[in-house]
């Protein structure tokens, strides 16, 4: 398994970032439109029915608890080296705790406790994959990061064993190497992974 270049996507972020600083000196609203741009796609996708994926989506693929998992790209906004976590009483099981970024307090989703996966399976989480919607932001853990990666939506079917459940979860398909592609959309809508001061 090659290993994910920690490096490399660090110095596209500095550089996306770069660019948008640029931008903004060039023309106050530009970024305001960007940004704009963005929400209008976000609420477009979300809007879209979940169960159809369109030809060629760009995801991340990673692998969690035995098994492969991806997330479209349009719902990832970081990859992160897993941080120290602070857990709390009174969450939902699959809620690991919450972790610090950037001075944002983040709430961090165990996908081994929420998707039921066997515990003979568990493996110790070495990064976090940062998802985002217009009213929700969390993590959740990975065992490792395999990269980006290009599905078409003649290739997923929907079996995949590993779920206890696949009726009732958060699968949109599975790609023929039984790679698992999940409903980042559904994710983010799901209240009980919100942590926020008042719950």
């Amino acid at each position: 398994m090659t290993a994910f270049d920690w490096e490399a996507l660090s110095r596209r972020l500095e550089a996306a970032g770069a660019a948008l600083a640029a931008l903004d000196r060039a023309d106050p609203a530009a970024q305001e439109r960007l940004l704009a741009e963005r929400a209008a796609a976000l609420a477009a996708r979300a809007a879209a029915p979940a169960d159809r994926l369109p030809d060629g989506m760009e995801v991340l693929a990673f692998r969690c608890g035995g098994e492969r998992y991806a997330f479209d790209n349009a719902w990832v906004t970081r990859v992160l080296p897993l941080l120290p976590l602070t857990v709390l009483p009174g969450v939902p099981a699959h809620v690991a705790g919450i972790a610090m970024w950037e001075g944002e307090v983040l709430a961090i989703v165990d996908l081994r406790v929420l998707l039921a996966l066997p515990l003979s399976e568990l493996a110790e989480p070495g990064a976090l994959i940062v998802l985002a919607g217009e009213d929700n932001r969390f993590a959740v853990l990975a065992d490792a990061i395999d990269g980006t990666r290009r599905f078409a939506a003649a290739d997923m079917g929907h079996s995949l064993p590993m779920l206890a459940d696949p009726d009732a979860s958060y699968l949109l398909g599975v790609a023929p190497d039984r790679t698992a592609l999940l409903d980042a959309r559904r994710l983010l809508a799901d209240t009980t992974l919100v942590v926020n001061a008042d719950h």
